[in-house]
């Protein structure tokens, strides 16, 4: 098991690429060109219970994250494959969601250490949601005035499975997890090729409980 240390910094994003899921099973992924950011952010409530005049537990829940793409302009590809961009008689027609693209998201960015080197880390984000791009546009001034584009996303996760990717992984009390981000190092075992196809999120051998 590779020694996790913590990053002096991290920045950039690159190589982003969505991977369709239909009938359980993930379609070749597609590059989505000129990404510019991604935010992910932590869905987390807590329920309350009460007794005796005071609080004796919370109960947590975790839906995932919600954020947004953005990117440098419409992503034509992924709007066709989302359903909201439909080839005109004279152009592209841009119409209603009907439906949520869901799949697995992939990109990239860099980790620096203390001593300032950088590694690429590579990270899937599981049960995404791809929602409808938005835009906005203003005037050039003294300057151009660049536009911005950004798509909505939720991701709601994968069953975290056993060393062997067949059975869901239990805790040592039979508690089963969700995966939402799996991300690789360069020191990790696979890495190379980590990109190239969505991974069964599971734990590794030593780790398995169940």
């Amino acid at each position: 098991m590779p020694e996790r240390k913590k990053a002096a910094a991290y920045h950039g994003v690159s190589n982003m690429k969505f991977a369709p899921k239909a009938a359980g099973a993930y379609e070749t992924p597609f590059r989505m060109l000129y990404a510019k950011s991604i935010s992910l952010n932590a869905q987390v409530s807590a329920t309350e219970q009460y007794a005796d005049n005071r609080l004796v537990c919370r109960i947590p829940s975790d839906t995932g994250y919600e954020g947004e793409i953005g990117t440098t302009a419409q992503d034509v590809a992924v709007e066709k494959a989302g359903g909201t961009a439909i080839e005109g008689a004279n152009g592209l027609v841009t119409g209603n969601v009907t439906r949520y693209l869901r799949g697995a998201l992939y990109y990239e960015h860099l980790e620096m250490d203390e001593d300032g080197i950088d590694s690429v880390v590579k990270t899937w984000v599981y049960g995404v949601e791809l929602g409808k791009g938005s835009k906005v546009n203003s005037t050039d001034q003294a300057a151009v005035e660049l536009g911005a584009y950004t798509y909505p996303i939720r991701a709601h996760g994968e069953t975290l499975m056993d060393s062997a990717g067949e059975s869901p992984w239990l805790d040592e009390r039979g508690v089963g997890r969700m995966a939402f981000l799996y991300s690789a190092w360069p020191e990790d075992e696979g890495y190379a090729a980590f990109g190239e196809t969505v991974p069964v999120p599971k734990v590794a051998g030593s780790a398995e409980t169940s």
